[in-house]
């Protein structure tokens, strides 16, 4: 799995907002992740993104606008369900991306995608997601504007999660990090 985090594209609004929301007790400000899959001497990430929704492209497309990514590998006792969650992913693409963030439905935001590709193996947890800035307490304002604009109540507090959540999962383990 491949760990990024804030942007300079469209998605860096949001990407700044899920940083400040999300940062663990880990060095992560992860904003953005995806699935490596390996086919030939070809590497693709699957991932959801905003403008694309569940896609597949190639690895150096993928960094191309996030220039690193810290990648992380399931460890042994899971790596048996790569195979599957593989097959799952490439049944999803297409997909749109979820905005509203809330998991569940047809569409999928990118840390919802990799939990929903191993929620049949327990591999990663859902938390009560938070959209407040922990200095204050209060909803951060990209939070705010973002879901007025979709006419939504914050779902504070509902089950979710993000890829900092992800990258802390104990089934996880950091391999390095690639650069473009």
């Amino acid at each position: 799995m491949l760990f990024t985090g804030p942007t300079m594209t469209a998605e860096g609004n949001l990407s700044k907002a899920i940083d400040e929301v999300t940062q663990t007790d880990l060095a992560t400000n992860y904003t953005h992740m995806g699935m490596v899959e390996k086919e030939g001497q070809q590497i693709w990430v699957i991932h959801a993104a905003p403008e694309k929704g569940v896609c597949r492209e190639p690895l150096n497309q993928f960094l191309e606008s996030r220039k690193v990514a810290d990648v992380y590998r399931l460890n042994e006792a899971h790596q048996g369900y790569i195979p599957e969650a593989l097959e799952n992913a490439h049944q999803l693409l297409g997909l749109p991306y979820d905005s509203t963030y809330i998991m569940g439905g047809k569409a999928h935001y990118c840390s919802g995608l990799l939990y929903t590709l191993y929620e049949a193996h327990q591999v990663f947890e859902l938390e009560p997601m938070t959209f407040k800035n922990p200095a204050t307490g209060e909803f951060h304002p990209g939070w705010v504007k973002h879901y007025e604009a979709l006419d939504l109540e914050i779902p504070e507090g509902l089950p979710g999660c993000n890829p900092n959540g992800l990258a802390a999962s104990e089934h996880l383990q950091w391999m390095g990090q690639i650069s473009y």
